[in-house]
């Protein structure tokens, strides 16, 4: 106890021997440093912020790329003169209906209506964005960037409903289809339209009344005259 009393008087000296000029000037070396720390650290926290935004502009960019590849097909273009069409047919449970997609491009395809059916991936039926924007939404058609490839949509939904006609032979099923067709527009002057098909198939089981009211479908739309685009 006597030992650090003895050091603590002889710090006082030491202290009370320092000029005043002494004094100020580990002050001023003190606050510099101080200064310095925290320059550093300020510019730390800046670098710090620069990498955390490019960061998040690469993570950005990498989604929308990830996002567009899983639902477009690349490789389309808007081609001069002509009006460019993506067309999907969704069936009831989420699917693509090929034959009625190609049925209904013949419809409508000439020479100043480009209709591909290529153009999305399965994965826009199934995860819902087909249903997401014939229901009317316009999110997803920003999201997808389609103003750049497309000037409308042509889009239509199979609803089927199966029924036993007591009346009829047994074990005979009648399935009833109806098919609603929507233009949804992406860019330029095309306005929206809708149009509506049903049509009956019978057989003895689910698939072949579906198929034989499909069949009818599109000889309905092969043989129509009021559906018109307008362009």
């Amino acid at each position: 106890m006597l030992f650090i009393c003895v050091l603590a008087v002889i710090a006082i000296f030491i202290y009370s021997g320092q000029s005043r000029k002494e004094r100020i000037a580990a002050v001023e070396l003190v606050q510099q440093e101080n200064n310095v720390a925290a320059a550093r650290a300020a510019e730390k926290a800046a670098q710090d912020a620069a990498t955390a935004r490019a960061q998040a502009v690469q993570d950005a960019a990498a989604e929308r790329a990830s996002f567009l590849a899983r639902y477009v097909n690349g490789g389309f273009s808007k081609v001069p003169g002509t009006k460019t069409m993506a067309l999907v047919v969704a069936t009831q449970d989420g699917k693509p209906d090929s034959a009625m997609g190609t049925a209904l491009a013949s419809r409508f395809k000439s020479a100043a209506i480009n209709v591909s059916t290529s153009f999305f991936k399965p994965e826009f039926v199934s995860d819902n964005l087909f249903g997401t924007i014939f229901d009317g939404s316009t999110e997803v058609l920003n999201r997808l960037e389609l103003a750049h490839s497309l000037d409308a949509l042509l889009l239509a939904r199979e609803t089927v409903k199966f029924s036993r006609n007591p009346a009829a032979l047994d074990n005979v099923l009648t399935a009833n289809v109806q098919l609603q067709i929507q233009v949804v527009p992406v860019a330029g002057n095309v306005q929206s339209q809708s149009w509506a098909f049903t049509a009956n198939g019978a057989g003895f089981s689910q698939g072949e009344a579906l198929q034989m009211a499909k069949e009818r479908l599109i000889k309905q739309i092969a043989s129509d005259t009021t559906m018109s685009l307008g362009f």
